[in-house]
């Protein structure tokens, strides 16, 4: 019914696209509307622009065409190749390093749904060229790889994708743009192969895509000698576009034209001549047009003189509608211009790209088997950023595994800059190096630099080194010595996920099994990659990943920590959420103080109080019981041998760590009355520090050398209670650092960090943390009236622990919500984390259970546990959170810290505040029960999410 109300004029038009971009002016605009208008032309092209105004532009011009539009876009990874701020997907060149495809073929899907949700009906892509030049100077990194079989496979997965959302594809560049040493944007290249070597390499992804039902194709500007003597671009010749493309390989479908202003056709013909020989030869649309009206008047023309047929081109415009059809232009076109960066950028879709990136990556060496790490403990690691002006997400995310410290060299920098770096290196046992501000592209060497390869060399050389090639492959040719290097790995991409999930392999988070989709000359073969395994670190991911729906988690935390800060229950806070071995929340709030003060960060260092209970003292403890130093159920006289004789002789280490011993639950350090504080600081305390007085508390404080044995005599002569019930008391914990010590005969603090911490890559937790960082990285507790009388910054908050130095067993530790994280998976992995296997699984389990079960007693041994009727309580009277399970256990700190595990739902939750600020009577966060309702919020927001399956 269309084609009858159609003029010859009309129907030309229908075969023709124009171009549109962000740099059009209003001119521009009002041009491209009147040749809809007035031409009736079939389809617009969207090159550089943004999501916005390619959706308000396309809306308009379909609004003034008689015929629904063609909008188009050649987004061959997706729409970030042409527009900013939206997903983006990895190069086909990553893709073809994929060991399995079924991400490739959602990611087409992803990719046709955002195309509808731009009013864009048809897709440029994806490229089906098989790379085996690697100098091709443009398709290169564009191409899925020199395997033709490969190419196809993944190419077609691509494809159908987008044409199961209904989006119209262009396979391109048949016959094959993969082996020339020329761009056809510059001249017209030439192939020389025979129909036999074309069949054989080139046409396999086309011959692939066309049996399984692609509905479009592109041609290519090349002249293909070998076959076609009239040394035509494949686009004018009738041999290549109709006796082989539709007639030899029976292909149907559409036939798109490259852009008919390349220069492999505008050096030998003008537009009208090429777009008359195009329609010649057996294309039917011709895009990137310059004056359509001129050549829809040589089209007419043509046809006169009797060069074209008027049937023919009814034929290819009857095409064009149907495929219109087909899309669905023959319904009303409904593109809502709100909310489209969020409607573009949707968690699933950003989860397949991360998703896609990790599984490129490619190991190419991994000398004595050094990836992943281990042994954390034995290594001094420096990293080194080689062509970036300062540090990367690549070295951040490094930081979140162990200490280590960042260097980076940018691409002007000087011979004596570089000899300083590479001086500072030999420090270190290892060195991880990034190769940063290279190009896709093999011109001038990929971007490769002087001091790329003096450096890289240099490092191979002397250090061991992992290094990781943010770049093209074909660029390692390039660097001198790679086969010295420890391991090397290589992304493909530069983008901020690749850095960080290629940062999250080496330390074993994730594994790797990319093979290299193309040769590296004199290095490495097509096929080649080294598989590497997780070894169960914490890897750091999307929410949706652990299906979570991240927007909810986010929104509902945000507002319920607002909520505390603006009510200030607390200055700021560290927020952590973990969910099967994945960091699906990570996000630092507020201030150290209510006044002005330094933003709180992911970095910062908040006192654990109680915590330290189970993050230092305790591991040690189960291990010792595992090892039979200490008995669960003996005497612990047997070891603190002050309580023989006392009324203390019978009870057990496992009455102490559930607190069923019938310790009072008070300190022995005295009231605070006037006349209390008076003596205590006459007595305990002094300003300055003396021989007598020789243990630093803060600042301006100091306290006797005598306080431990005070302590030790206070808990041997206190009365227990009259009946042993349930009564949390910090006495044990206060006297495990001396009796660790002597049974080990080692220091406490040391066999902490060196037996348990460093191992874990948790170095970055310090007792005393003012010995090791600045001020501006420790957030402070409370104005303290009491005993030391300033600002608590940098020093423990509890009492007891600070009058024996900072170091004790009940308080002291500091840290970063993610070095609390590690601890708290290790127990969720049952006694190990990466290569730590520390201990047994039945250890943590008999650890983490209750022990005196039907009794008010609801802990285990160390470890917290949830209220035994939980489950039916709510809101406020839950601990911890309603749907925690039974099996779940943590810790809370009296600063303001949570850290809860939960084994049955795999879920970890950590709570970080200075909820002590500015005073210890600010008891908001616990009256309003803060921090187990968050952790409630948590639960409800998993398993919200749901991936589409396609």
């Amino acid at each position: 019914s269309v084609m009858k109300t159609m003029s010859l004029e009309a129907q030309i038009g229908q075969l023709i696209m124009v171009t549109a971009e962000s740099t059009d002016d209003e001119r521009r605009e009002k041009q491209l509307t009147a040749w809809i208008q007035e031409l009736g032309i079939g389809g617009v092209l969207f090159l550089k622009t943004t999501p916005s105004a390619l959706a308000r532009k396309a809306l308009s011009f379909q609004q003034a065409s008689v015929v629904p539009l063609f909008i188009a876009i050649d987004g061959e990874n997706g729409l970030s190749f042409r527009l900013d701020s939206v997903v983006q997907y990895p190069h086909a060149m990553a893709l073809g390093a994929l060991q399995h495809d079924s991400l490739i073929y959602r990611m087409g899907r992803e990719i046709g749904k955002q195309c509808k949700t731009l009013g864009i009906q048809l897709n440029f892509a994806p490229v089906a060229d098989v790379n085996s030049n690697p100098l091709n100077p443009i398709i290169n990194y564009r191409s899925f790889g020199e395997n033709p079989a490969l190419v196809a496979r993944k190419s077609f997965l691509l494809a159908k994708g987008m044409q199961d959302e209904k989006v119209l594809v262009s396979v391109k560049h048949f016959p094959g743009h993969g082996d020339t040493g020329y761009d056809s944007h510059h001249t017209l290249p030439v192939n020389k192969k025979s129909y036999g070597e074309l069949k054989q390499e080139e046409f396999i992804p086309f011959e692939y895509n066309i049996s399984g039902g692609v509905n479009g194709i592109m041609s290519a500007h090349i002249a293909y000698s070998g076959i076609d003597p009239s040394n035509r671009p494949a686009t004018l010749s009738p041999f290549m576009m109709t006796e082989v493309l539709k007639d030899s390989l029976g292909f149907s479908g559409l036939v798109f034209s490259d852009g008919m202003n390349m220069k492999g056709i505008t050096l030998l013909y003008n537009e009208s001549e090429a777009a008359v020989q195009a329609f010649k030869a057996g294309v039917d649309v011709i895009e990137f047009i310059l004056d359509p009206e001129r050549v829809i008047r040589a089209v007419v023309a043509a046809v006169k003189r009797g060069d074209l047929s008027a049937d023919d081109i009814a034929g290819k415009c009857r095409k064009v509608l149907m495929a219109k059809h087909w899309s669905g232009l023959n319904q009303p076109i409904a593109v809502p211009l709100n909310q489209l960066h969020a409607r573009l950028n949707q968690p699933g879709w950003q989860l397949t790209a991360r998703q896609l990136q990790e599984q490129a990556l490619t190991v190419l060496q991994n000398n004595q088997s050094i990836l992943p790490l281990q042994r954390l403990d034995t290594l001094r690691v420096a990293t080194l950023s080689i062509g970036a002006d300062s540090e990367t997400a690549f070295q951040h995310q490094l930081d979140d595994y162990m200490a280590m410290e960042h260097f980076f060299l940018p691409l002007n920098a000087s011979d004596q800059m570089i000899e300083l770096v590479l001086k500072s290196l030999k420090r270190f046992n290892l060195v991880i190096a990034g190769v940063h501000g290279t190009h896709l592209y093999p011109a001038r060497k990929y971007g490769v630099t002087s001091m790329h390869q003096k450096v890289s060399k240099r490092l191979f050389q002397e250090l061991p080194t992992i290094m990781v090639f943010f770049s093209n492959p074909y660029a390692l040719v390039h660097f001198e010595g790679v086969e010295n290097a420890k391991a090397m790995v290589l992304t493909y991409s530069s983008s901020q996920t690749a850095q960080e999930v290629s940062a999250q392999m080496i330390f074993g988070a994730i594994g790797a099994n990319g093979t290299l989709p193309v040769s590296i000359p004199g290095l490495f073969p097509s096929g080649h990659g080294v598989v590497i395994k997780p070894i169960g670190r914490l890897k750091y991911t999307l929410p949706e990943e652990a299906g979570f729906n991240g927007y909810l988690l986010k929104s509902t935390i945000d507002s319920m920590v607002s909520m505390a800060i603006a009510k200030k229950m607390i200055p700021g806070c560290q927020i952590l959420v973990a969910s099967k071995g994945k960091v699906i929340f990570r996000k630092a709030y507020g201030h150290f103080r209510f006044e002005a003060s330094p933003d709180v960060s992911n970095e910062s260092l908040y006192d654990w109080a109680s915590i330290t209970k189970i993050a230092g003292t305790l591991p040690l403890l189960m291990k010792m019981t595992e090892n039979k130093q200490l008995e669960l159920d003996q005497p612990f006289a047997n070891y603190w041998e002050s309580f023989k004789g006392t009324d203390k002789s019978s009870i057990t280490l496992r009455e102490i760590l559930a607190h069923q011993a019938g310790f009072r639950p008070w300190l022995p350090i005295p009231s605070r009355t006037i006349a209390q504080r008076a003596h205590l600081r006459d007595s305990l305390i002094r300003a300055r520090p003396s021989e007598a007085f020789p243990v630093r508390v803060s600042n301006h404080c100091y306290a006797s050398g005598e306080m431990k044995a005070y302590f030790f005599d206070q808990f041997t002569s206190r009365e227990l209670s009259a009946k042993r019930t349930y009564a949390y008391s910090d006495i044990g914990f206060l006297m495990f650092p001396d009796l660790i010590t002597k049974l080990k005969g080692s220091n406490f603090e040391f066999l902490v960090e060196s037996e348990f911490l460093s191992p874990l890559g948790a170095t970055g937790i310090k007792y005393n943390p003012y010995r090791y960082y600045p001020k501006s990285m420790i957030v402070p507790t409370e104005h303290d009236d009491f005993m030391r009388r300033e600002l608590v910054h940098g020093y423990v908050h509890d009492e007891a622990a600070a009058l024996l130095g900072g170091v004790s067993g009940n308080a002291g530790l500091f840290g970063s919500s993610n070095e609390l994280a590690k601890i708290m998976q290790f127990y969720l992995q049952n006694g190990q984390y990466g290569d730590f296997h520390y201990l047994r699984p039945e250890t943590v389990k008999e650890y983490t259970r209750v022990q005196f079960p039907g009794s008010e007693n609801r802990r285990g041994l160390g470890f917290d546990k949830p209220y035994a009727d939980n489950a039916r309580r709510k809101g406020l009277d839950t601990f911890p959170a309603q749907f925690a399970s039974a099996a779940s256990f943590g810790h809370t700190g009296y600063t303001g810290t949570f850290a809860w595990a939960d084994p049955k739902n795999q879920l970890l939750f950590i709570f970080l505040s200075n909820r002590v600020y500015p005073t210890r009577d600010n008891r908001r966060l616990i009256l309003l029960n803060i921090r187990p309702l968050i952790h409630q919020e948590v639960y409800r927001c998993a398993n919200t999410f749901k991936t589409e399956i396609y």
